[in-house]
């Protein structure tokens, strides 16, 4: 390119500026896309929420069984107002429901109503609703039914277990009793689980959540009413059948779930009651045998505070929950203990 062209150019380029306008060139800027809002829910059915709180639930860490009874919970929820919008359910509505549950199902309207709040609650923090109609609800009046397991039954049950073809049973009550631990715990026991003397017990409660109590059980605990410590249990549980790294063992040596223990103890309970009568008590579960141990230690000399650990039991007013015999000592005569120098001569 020769000089002339060079200037020709720059004298093009000068032209080319002194057209634009004063302001300069206006370019046009692409603006940002609204961000998707999501449709508002108004009208929306509560049934239409519990699918999604039913995602919630399993974030949460809960074991399959939690799940599987928070769902039938849920159920019923959905049976009583499914169709009515989440935004529009009131409290009276809520209240007139669970009136409708008789007196033996107390204890699934208190239940139901708790799933209820609870739904609410994750429903407002999700823009579902603005108040929550459970809230201030109280829990309809909840009178347990289950009738406490006595020694006498347990003797029976042990001495059943004892005739029939399943040795793992025996090993069961007496693995119950001696430590005071919940079926999840039970069917869970591990022989090495056995570190420095105790046995280890990482109760399944709420372990999912992080915070499971962990119970370590002296090996040298003796039950006075049954003459055995936790060891000898545990010797007894080695030699009920083919090696396993469990307790409590099917004959092959194969662990045992806790469906299972529940079916045997269910049968051997209602092998030595019968049948519970409508209205009254009902027979006592696997989970009775809590009670009973608390019971029974505390009745040898056991300190409660010493029980609440061993339960696992954060609040000593839980462990006084199971210490309450519901009744069975009512035709017992208790005599006041006058200290010496107070009686009347």
């Amino acid at each position: 390119m020769t000089p002339a062209d060079l200037a020709g150019m720059l004298e093009m380029m000068a032209q080319a500026l002194r057209m634009l306008p004063a302001g300069g060139l206006s370019v046009p800027v692409a603006q940002p896309a609204a961000p998707a809002v999501a449709p508002a829910p108004a009208g929306r059915a509560l049934a239409d929420w519990l699918d999604m709180h039913d995602g919630i639930l399993l974030t949460r860490g809960y074991k399959a069984q939690t799940i599987k009874n928070r769902r039938s919970n849920l159920a019923h929820v959905r049976r009583l107002w499914g169709t009515v919008p989440v935004a529009e359910l009131k409290p009276h509505a809520v209240a007139s429901a669970l009136r409708t549950f008789p007196k033996e199902k107390s204890s699934t309207a208190v239940r139901v109503l708790s799933e209820l709040r609870d739904a609410y609650v994750e429903a407002i923090a999700n823009g579902w609703a603005e108040t929550n109609p459970a809230a201030h609800l109280k829990p309809p009046k909840h009178k347990v039914m289950r009738a406490r397991l006595t020694w006498e039954a347990w003797q029976a049950m042990r001495t059943l277990s004892q005739a029939g073809p399943q040795r793992w049973v025996e090993s069961m009550l007496l693995l119950a009793l001696v430590t005071g631990q919940r079926r999840a715990d039970l069917a869970k026991m591990r022989f090495d689980d056995v570190v420095d003397g105790c046995l280890r017990v990482e109760q399944q409660k709420q372990a999912g959540k992080g915070y499971g109590a962990r119970v370590a059980i002296p090996l040298s605990l003796r039950l006075d009413a049954i003459g055995m410590t936790v060891g000898d249990v545990i010797e007894h549980c080695r030699g009920s059948a083919k090696p396993g790294p469990t307790l409590l063992r099917k004959a092959g040596g194969g662990a045992i779930e806790e469906s299972s223990l529940s079916a045997r103890f269910c049968e051997h309970i209602k092998a030595v009651l019968g049948d519970a009568d409508p209205g009254t008590h009902k027979r006592p579960s696997l989970h009775e045998t809590r009670s009973l141990s608390a019971r029974t230690y505390v009745a040898q000399g056991l300190d409660p505070k010493v029980v609440q650990t061993l339960l696992g039991h954060s609040e000593l007013e839980m462990t006084e929950l199971y210490l309450n015999d519901r009744g069975l000592s009512r035709n017992e005569w208790k005599r006041v203990e006058v200290p010496a120098g107070a009686e009347s001569a």
